[in-house]
């Protein structure tokens, strides 16, 4: 019987090996958001910056709170369908999360079309890019043209060639609870930072 506990025992410390480091692969890039929505049911313009973003995602304010874009790492460059990327919120200097989005259920990131090339430690993408939620008080859908620009060189040991800093200019419509009646038209800028590892 002490055999066969310290075979499973064996086991499972075996699997968690395995599955914690994959669970440490995703790559972390700090999200912001700057659009216009254009509340025609009320004559009225509503900016939602990152602030309002996360707001309107949690329900509530967070202290300090910082919006990320999670990728599992493993994309290669010039991957289009669905990243697979999520969204995560943080409050102040804690790395904890406070509120997920996860794809595709309630997020995607999702890449129609793209054009890479190289640039000498790095590349250069131009894509189309399509971003999808439906979260909280917050449904969706916004498409746009976007720059990226990835490394070659791995972050912490960590291929992040298939990601990098980005910026969209995007249009289409958003829906938010008591704040936009219904689906109206938005414009605006979505940019990420570089990646770096983590949870």
């Amino acid at each position: 019987m002490n055999k066969n506990l310290k075979i499973a025992a064996v086991g499972v410390l075996l699997l968690l090996g395995s599955l914690l480091p994959g669970h440490a692969q995703n790559l972390v890039q700090p999200l912001s958001v700057s659009l216009t929505a254009y509340d025609t049911e009320n004559n009225r313009t509503v900016r939602i910056g990152t602030r309002e973003m996360i707001r309107y995602l949690v329900g509530t304010n967070v202290p300090h709170g910082r919006l990320y874009l999670v990728t599992p790492a493993g994309n290669a460059v010039g991957t289009t369908g669905n990243l697979n990327a999520f969204l995560r919120i943080t409050s102040g200097r804690s790395t904890t999360a406070v509120f997920e989005v996860f794809s595709p259920d309630a997020f995607n990131l999702f890449q129609d079309y793209v054009a890479v090339r190289t640039n000498g430690a790095g590349f250069i993408s131009h894509a189309l890019n399509r971003f999808s939620i439906e979260s909280g008080s917050v449904s969706g859908e916004l498409q746009g043209f976007s720059t990226w620009n990835a490394r070659r060189a791995p972050v912490n040991g960590v291929d992040a060639s298939g990601t990098g800093s980005f910026q969209s200019s995007v249009n289409g419509w958003m829906a938010i609870s008591d704040v936009l009646p219904s689906r109206s038209p938005v414009r605006g800028t979505i940019s990420a930072g570089r990646p770096t590892t983590g949870p």
